[in-house]
Parts: C-alpha cells; sequence; structure tokens
C-alpha cells in the first residue's frame, strides 16, 4: 500500500467516507486555523467545481464532520470547518499507526 491513491482510499474507508470527501476534509484540514473556510477556496484546491464540493460538504455534515455556516460577510458564501467529531478521528487514526 505504497500507492499515495491507495493510502487515501484506505483512510476513507476506514472513516466511511468516499475518496474525494477524505480529500475535502484533508484540505479543511490543511486551510482550518481557527476559521472557515468557503467552499470556493476548497473547491479550487481540489480543482473540483464548486458545487460539487457543496454537494459533498453537504453529506459530510450529516455524518458529523463538517459544520456548514453562510459567510457573515457574503450570504452567498457557504463556509466549512471541521467539527469536534472529525478532529478526534483523525486524531485516532493518526496515533493508530496505519497504513
Amino acid at each position: 500500500m505504497n500507492n499515495p491513491e491507495d493510502i487515501r482510499y484506505f483512510w476513507a474507508k476506514t472513516l466511511g467516507v468516499s475518496g474525494p470527501q477524505w480529500l475535502i476534509l484533508m484540505a479543511l484540514t490543511d486551510f482550518d486555523r481557527g476559521e472557515d473556510v468557503t467552499v470556493d477556496v476548497v473547491a479550487r484546491m481540489l480543482n473540483v467545481a464548486p458545487s460539487f464540493v457543496s454537494t459533498q460538504s453537504k453529506m459530510l455534515e450529516k455524518r458529523g464532520f463538517v459544520r456548514r455556516t453562510i459567510s457573515r460577510v457574503d450570504a452567498r458564501a457557504v463556509q466549512i470547518s471541521l467539527t469536534d467529531k472529525s478532529y478526534e478521528h483523525m486524531a485516532n487514526l493518526a496515533s493508530s499507526g496505519k497504513p
């Protein structure tokens, strides 16, 4: 399991999310500095359409992994951030030593 894609799908499967959802979580991990990140920023980082990130983040929100809020600055923008549940799962995966 040396291929980065194999590792990504292993972690995604462990959390019960899809590969693309795992990438969104990882992007949020990179960006999250205590402030929410807009869907557009995540979409640019992953080189996908904002609508894709919006749809996938709604699924992640239902599972309790992300929080979605409307920007106070621009009501058209949706901001997403990791929940405590996500941080706990990431910490558990990191400490498990797999793969």
